[in-house]
């Protein structure tokens, strides 16, 4: 199988490298047929994966909601149904309500928004630990019967958790989680704490472990830091254009760790004539566990960048000592 496709486990479904995160779609200052044209751009470069919700964790109801609205209508005037790899979410845990009133709410909601009867990928979006995990896998899992769901998994959640849900999926003949989504990005591990950062948790040691496993695949969202990298080098690139003051009293990712790691960075993109930014992606595509990284892109510019980001021939000797030895970064 090619590198620029991977597989969600047990599943027979190929999905591309990258995914499209429609998060901030409403912010990208195009109206909804030209949005509609973008995922259309997208499906027909080869990508299938289409990440929607109806809340954020910080709970940007309205505009990510509307967001997933668009999809739907897009799945239903491009016919590509078949075609994409519709993600959707329930922050569920998260309702103060009933609970597994809120669960039913949120899926026939994603349904009715994304224009399908069924989602390919459902994720619960945040955790209450005071929930047993038997409880959401088994209300996974009769979705999943119902054929509502294709298969499901979560986002935001300590790996521990995961651990539990997952001996209690396999103790029990169920799936499990098929798909992660955690804040992992080339520079998230030594970036400064940010507003709400509580709310997301990161891709770590443990966490990863969870992932080998059992044959977990990652879908990191924030994978491009910002755009922190990519705006250093247009610095240098073009002088004066990127207000610098501002991006360090502004960017959690401003590190003096994140400065050197830059450094590396451009070093390794010299060797494959290719800018941080496209480094950036090269971190998450070389990793010892299968990743599927959400890109938020506005225009058609920047879709064709991710694209062609895939299609550097990165290896994981290329990342391995950022990725096995972080001292060796800073040697």
């Amino acid at each position: 199988m090619k590198k620029y496709v991977t597989r969600i486990s047990g599943s027979n479904h190929y999905i591309y490298k990258i995914g499209f995160g429609t998060y901030d779609l409403l912010k990208s200052g195009l109206d909804s047929e030209k949005i509609k044209e973008l995922l259309t751009d997208f499906v027909s470069m080869g990508g299938n994966v289409i990440d929607t919700s109806r809340y954020d964790v910080g709970f940007r109801g309205d505009e990510v909601e509307q967001a997933q609205k668009l999809v739907g209508e897009w799945v239903l005037s491009s016919r590509k149904r078949q075609i994409a790899c519709l993600i959707g979410k329930s922050n569920y845990l998260l309702s103060k309500d009933n609970k597994e009133k809120a669960l039913n709410h949120d899926l026939e909601h994603t349904l009715k928004n994304l224009s399908t009867y069924y989602v390919d990928v459902f994720l619960v979006n945040g955790d209450d630990e005071t929930t047993e995990v038997s409880s959401i896998i088994e209300k996974l899992e009769h979705y999943k019967t119902q054929g509502k769901i294709l298969s499901y998994g979560c986002s935001n959640w300590k790996p521990y958790r995961i651990r539990q849900a997952m001996e209690f999926a396999r103790e029990n003949n169920f799936d499990g989680f098929k798909v992660n989504q955690m804040f992992w990005n080339i520079g998230s591990t030594y970036m400064n704490s940010f507003k709400d950062c509580e709310a997301y948790v990161k891709m770590d040691e443990e966490m990863m472990s969870i992932h080998k496993e059992f044959d977990i695949l990652a879908m990191p969202y924030g994978s491009l830091a910002k755009g922190f990298f990519a705006k250093l080098y247009t610095n240098e690139t073009e002088p004066g254009t990127i207000d610098i003051e501002s991006l360090k009293q502004n960017s959690p990712y401003y590190t003096d760790e994140n400065l050197k790691l830059y450094e590396r960075m451009k070093e390794i993109g010299e060797r494959y004539i290719a800018s941080p930014g496209w480094v950036a992606l090269g971190y998450l595509f070389n990793q010892e566990i299968d990743t599927c990284p959400i890109l938020s892109c506005r225009n058609l510019g920047q879709l064709k960048e991710a694209f062609e980001a895939v299609d550097r021939k990165y290896t994981y000797d290329d990342f391995k000592d950022l990725i096995s030895n972080k001292e060796m970064v800073f040697a």
